[in-house]
């Protein structure tokens, strides 16, 4: 991985159409985001969150 400072000013993505099925263009970068949105709630709410989706997890009070 490379850090912020090292990334390229800009960024150019084009997509070629073709007769081949879908392989996905956004899915790569999911497993990471989970972790980072997780990480940021537990610096929020000072509760970790281990199951997704987070949502019924940040209803719950905190201590229980």
């Amino acid at each position: 991985m490379i850090r912020m400072h090292e990334s390229p000013k800009k960024i150019e993505v084009s997509f070629v159409d073709n007769d081949l099925d879908p392989t996905g263009l956004g899915e790569p970068p999911f497993p990471p985001v989970f972790g980072a949105v997780a990480n940021a709630l537990y610096k929020l709410e000072g509760k970790r969150n281990y199951k997704q989706p987070f949502g019924l997890q940040l209803l719950t009070p905190r201590g229980f």
